[in-house]
């Protein structure tokens, strides 16, 4: 991810979009303001100086919005807003020297036009940033995606065989999912499974990775952790989704628990295979009883 805060790939797909829209209009109110701001040195004495009120531009009251938001976490965000000064200030230069019948020369239009293509490109470059991050990300829940997950569970067993650390996966399934469903609809559903993620990511360590596996199934990665202290964090995991509080539209409540199954990831498997033995101990969870936490021993 280019997002500047890696630790954990949760964003909030939505929020993004929702961005997204709110950025390209931005940028249009940008280039109408330039178009006026080229009119005003090329005419100068028509009404100039009115086209040119940094005001009609609603780049900075979006980007000052923006700095809190999601988008703003992005690593090309600050440079694009300083690139956006850079072009108002030399576009305000050129309008008071025309004002006071100084010459515009070949050379000032193309320090000009530089900081336009500059900005056009770190504009292009955000988007694509942000549309690379958003295909890492599940966006019902935030959570990073299972096209990303493989890649960086490689990575980190890698890391621990490296550097000699211990390290555990685990998978959850939120049980009896399907019956949720039929009971209180999809709609339902799919506030359970956003509550759930929510849920997780606030009962994991701050450097645990989770994922959406797929379905009703989560992921998360545990580095540097014992089949002990990981057990421990899915124990904890397991706790924080039983006590969920969830009603439907008409005030029926909604039991929500979940089963775990926990095994190492190790020089001896590969990540498939580790992968494979937390699920094993998942669904023998499933058929012990449910609501509990599983490890994978041997």
């Amino acid at each position: 991810m280019s997002i500047q805060n890696e630790a954990v790939p949760h964003l909030q797909a939505e929020h993004i979009f929702a961005g997204l829209s709110d950025y390209q209009h931005a940028l249009s109110s940008h280039m109408d303001w330039l178009r006026h701001c080229y009119s005003a040195i090329l005419n100068w004495g028509e009404g100039g100086p009115h086209a040119i009120d940094r005001a009609v531009c609603a780049f900075d009251a979006w980007f000052g919005g923006a700095r809190e938001s999601l988008l703003g976490g992005f690593v090309g965000f600050t440079r694009l807003g300083e690139l956006h000064d850079e072009v108002h200030d030399t576009a305000e230069r050129l309008i008071a020297r025309a004002g006071t019948g100084q010459t515009i020369t070949t050379s000032d239009y193309e320090a000009m036009m530089a900081l336009v293509l500059a900005f056009g490109t770190a504009a292009q470059s955000l988007e694509r940033e942000v549309w690379r991050t958003l295909a890492t990300v599940d966006p019902l829940t935030g959570l990073g995606n299972r096209q990303t997950m493989m890649s960086q569970l490689i990575g980190e067993r890698d890391r621990a065989i490296r550097l000699e650390q211990p390290c555990c996966v685990g998978l959850a399934d939120i049980d009896h999912f399907k019956k949720i469903n039929d009971t209180f609809g999809h709609a339902t559903g799919d506030r359970v499974l956003r509550a759930v993620a929510d849920c997780l990511r606030g009962a994991v360590r701050p450097y645990d990775i989770l994922y959406r596996y797929g379905g009703e199934e989560f992921l998360v990665c545990l580095p540097a952790a014992t089949l002990e202290a990981g057990a421990q964090v899915l124990e904890r995991m397991r706790s924080a989704v039983k006590h969920l509080a969830m009603t439907d539209a008409t005030g029926r409540a909604i039991t929500i628990s979940a089963t775990f199954g926990l095994a190492m990831l190790t020089a001896d498997h590969s990540v498939e295979e580790s992968l494979e033995r937390a699920d094993n101990a998942l669904y023998d969870g499933k058929r012990g009883g449910r609501n509990r936490v599983v490890i994978h021993r041997g």
